[in-house]
């Protein structure tokens, strides 16, 4: 009560932070009757949220069954370890973050289109390929990059690292992905297809590298029940990665088409290790879009 007495109660009219949080706080949970506000900012704040949490309680604007909560998070640093700032010593606009970020990847997926035309040119993307290819890699990196790692704890912003295609990155998982989406269609199996299958027949997983992938994938449930609890983002990307490792170790070992080694025409196709591509295409795409990153089709 004398908190808030002392911070809010002021005379002249003004009215401090304090004031508009408090204010905003009851048009949330009072006006709109939400039932869980949470308050992403960084992690030097704690006190004042913990304060300001407290005055709402206090005050009557927050119910039993609802609830506060601060999601802190640390510092950018450069690859100095200084606090991010541009060479001037400026703070870092995002606009200009994401425009270097652009042209870094559109020079470097041209680089690789370019090698693809030495190798013969197959597979080469279309214009408007390669600039949705462009910006789902700038956006995506930036954000995994961002929440990747544990938010309370400061990191290190390397624009060669986020843009790697090895490793833990948003390049190497969307990449991942777009070749995991390209065995059905080599197949010549629709999704429909695929579903129709799953319908009318048992899913028989054998090798061991099947059920790993498959236990993988059952784990999806149980991670978004830990991110709601902990608020802690960096959980799903340590999972999307390991769903991508798992799938690796089943592609390395179980054939999803046989194809005949002189003609290259298919010989068999295994349904249901289509359908657990298919499985882990759908998980893969549901972490994708849960952290904000948009998919494409081909990289």
């Amino acid at each position: 009560k004398q908190w808030y007495q002392r911070r809010v109660a002021i005379t002249a009219g003004g009215f401090t932070y304090d004031t508009s949080d408090l204010a905003a706080i009851k048009y949330r949970m009072v006006t709109n009757e939400a039932d869980w506000g949470i308050y992403v900012v960084d992690s030097g704040q704690g006190l004042h949220f913990k304060l300001l949490f407290s005055a709402a309680k206090k005050i009557g604007l927050i119910k039993p069954e609802q609830k506060l909560s601060h999601v802190g998070f640390g510092v950018v640093l450069g690859e100095d370890r200084k606090k991010f700032k541009t060479r001037s010593g400026d703070t870092v606009k995002l606009k200009d973050l994401l425009d270097e970020g652009l042209q870094r990847a559109d020079k470097k997926i041209r680089e690789k289109e370019e090698i693809k035309k030495e190798k013969g040119g197959a597979g080469l993307l279309s214009e408007e390929e390669i600039i949705s290819c462009r910006d789902a890699v700038t956006y995506g990196c930036i954000k995994f990059a961002d929440l990747t790692c544990t938010r309370t704890n400061d990191y290190v912003f390397s624009f060669d690292k986020m843009l790697d295609d090895k490793g833990k990155t948003a390049v190497y998982l969307l990449y991942a992905l777009t070749r995991i989406r390209s065995i059905a269609r080599n197949a010549g199996k629709s999704r429909e297809e695929l579903l129709k299958h799953a319908q009318e027949n048992p899913l028989n997983l054998e090798h061991e590298a099947e059920l790993r992938l498959a236990k993988m994938l059952l784990r999806f449930a149980e991670v978004i029940e830990e991110i709601t609890g902990t608020l802690q983002p960096h959980t799903l990307c340590n999972y999307l990665y390991e769903i991508s490792t798992a799938f690796t170790y089943f592609y390395d070992n179980c054939y999803c088409i046989q194809k005949d080694r002189e003609t290259g025409e298919i010989i068999k196709i295994h349904m249901d290790r289509l359908l657990l591509c298919e499985a882990t295409a759908r998980v893969m795409e549901k972490c994708f879009n849960l952290l904000g990153i948009k998919t494409v089709s081909r990289m």
